[in-house]
């Protein structure tokens, strides 16, 4: 059995290849390299994702700013609209009051 090991071992050191050793270390470094360029890449993604979550929310605090603008506006038209509508009334009262009695009887 310690032949057969001494043999294994003696076959392993043999098979040890230095150009096949720089060739893989060549493999792993372009790979960290690649690997380097997709973090780089996910951190400008997630950057780019949260400026745009950022502008989202300010275009809809603004968006709501000018809903109530124009809520208000509308509101005070409306009331405008039924004050004048409500003085109409009033005249076009006394107008037919004072053509269907001239006389004020």
């Amino acid at each position: 059995m310690g032949i057969t090991l001494y043999n294994d071992m003696v076959s392993v050191i043999e098979s040890y290849d230095e150009a096949k050793i720089k060739e893989i270390e060549l493999k792993l470094g372009s790979q960290q390299n690649r690997i380097i360029e997709i973090m780089e890449r996910a951190i400008i993604t997630q950057e780019k994702a949260s400026d745009a979550l950022a502008l989202s929310r300010e275009v809809a605090a603004e968006s709501r700013g000018n809903q109530r603008e124009v809520e208000a506006v509308l509101s005070s038209v409306r009331s405008e609209i039924t004050a004048n509508l409500d003085g109409l009334r009033a005249e076009m009262k006394a107008l037919r009051k004072a053509s269907t009695n001239p006389l004020g009887n």
